[in-house]
């Protein structure tokens, strides 16, 4: 049985093949009618039976660029309407996505440093009582402005609505692979120095600025893709948070952090504040939050492996991934030792063959 996203794709065009998505079932559709300007296209839906490990500010990643494209956003992907009652589609966006271009540890050329840039430096314009106004965000007309609180409501939420209450299924992976209970307890470390936050001037924030999530057009033009996490917060978890995924050469991040601070001196100042303290605490928090969602994510695709080969080849990679996580956030999580590859793999083989 076909999937509604696949049928809509069909009704939509040519099917030229699926997309790797995590939030969402893409399909990339070559569209006839009066979509066929736009090129190729994707079509998709969100997926119902995804983990959220980060808190959702808008309802709709749709709504999100349409408002961007208004306001005059470079190189987001376009989204128009199929037929007056159709669903959003956006374009697809020509390329390759920069991870495939320079992989994580790897330098980032300076063309797109300065667009990465750029982008931050939009996204600092971008004030809450304009977002207030597109009225699709889940906290409606009354986005805050500021507030010093952000990393203690990002901490409360992964201990509610992630830890908590992933502990039935998962509680004793996590116990055997050694990592604590409280990480993001209310007496936790991270709680602790989440209370000592300076609080800055909020602007809206895409929340997930990854390799994957950057798109290299044949001009050499980089595009942002994946709006799903975007927010009104904090503008350095932004940083923080894209400092953790990309995982730049240790010369390149003092290149990015000082760039960051020279845009933002320009177009936010307010944001520099305690600058050096604060990143710190929010890198401590992305450190333990990838230490779950890692652990999670990976015993999902090890448990749902086609064939005996391919899980084979999912319980390696996944040790690899898990000890490196570890190791990142050992001291964040007060850890005496990280367990070496092949005992992550035993403790997965283990615990994913009785589900």
């Amino acid at each position: 049985m076909t999937s509604h996203a696949y049928q809509q794709a069909e009704r939509t065009g040519t099917i030229d093949g699926p997309l790797l998505g995590y939030h969402r079932e893409w399909y990339v559709v070559r569209p006839g009618g009066e979509l066929a300007d736009m090129g190729r296209v994707k079509v998709g839906e969100p997926r119902e039976d995804v983990l959220w490990f980060d808190r959702r500010y808008f309802t709709s990643e749709d709504e999100v660029l349409v408002q961007l494209d208004r306001l005059g956003m470079p190189r987001i992907p376009p989204v128009r309407s199929a037929g007056a009652d159709g669903p959003l589609i956006h374009g697809f966006v020509e390329g390759k996505p920069l991870n495939e271009i320079a992989p994580a540890g790897t330098a980032v050329k300076p063309v797109h440093l300065r667009q990465i840039m750029t982008l931050f430096r939009r996204l600092a314009r971008v004030r809450p009582k304009t977002v207030a106004g597109w009225n699709i965000g889940t906290c409606g007309d009354q986005a805050p402005r500021r507030d010093a609180n952000f990393l203690q409501d990002l901490i409360r939420f992964s201990h509610d609505e992630v830890h908590e209450k992933r502990l039935a299924d998962f509680g004793v992976l996590f116990e055997q692979l050694g990592i604590p209970s409280g990480a993001f307890s209310p007496e936790s470390r991270l709680a602790a120095e989440a209370s000592e936050l300076t609080s800055r001037p909020f602007r809206l924030l895409h929340g997930d600025l990854h390799r994957a999530n950057f798109i290299v057009d044949p001009q050499g033009q980089l595009w942002t893709i994946d709006w799903e996490l975007a927010t009104v917060g904090d503008p350095l978890y932004d940083l923080a948070t894209h400092l953790h995924l990309m995982r730049y050469p240790t010369d390149q991040e003092r290149t990015v952090r000082r760039q960051w601070k020279d845009t933002m001196s320009e177009v936010l100042p307010g944001a520099l504040e305690a600058f050096d303290a604060d990143l710190d605490r929010y890198l401590a928090f992305k450190r333990v939050q990838s230490v779950h969602t890692d652990v999670v994510r990976h015993a999902i695709a090890v448990r749902t492996s086609e064939t005996p080969r391919r899980r084979d080849e999912r319980l390696q990679h996944t040790a690899k991934v898990i000890e490196d996580t570890l190791v990142r956030a050992r001291d964040d999580l007060n850890l005496r030792a990280v367990p070496g590859s092949g005992s992550i793999e035993d403790v997965y083989r283990r615990f994913c063959s009785t589900g």
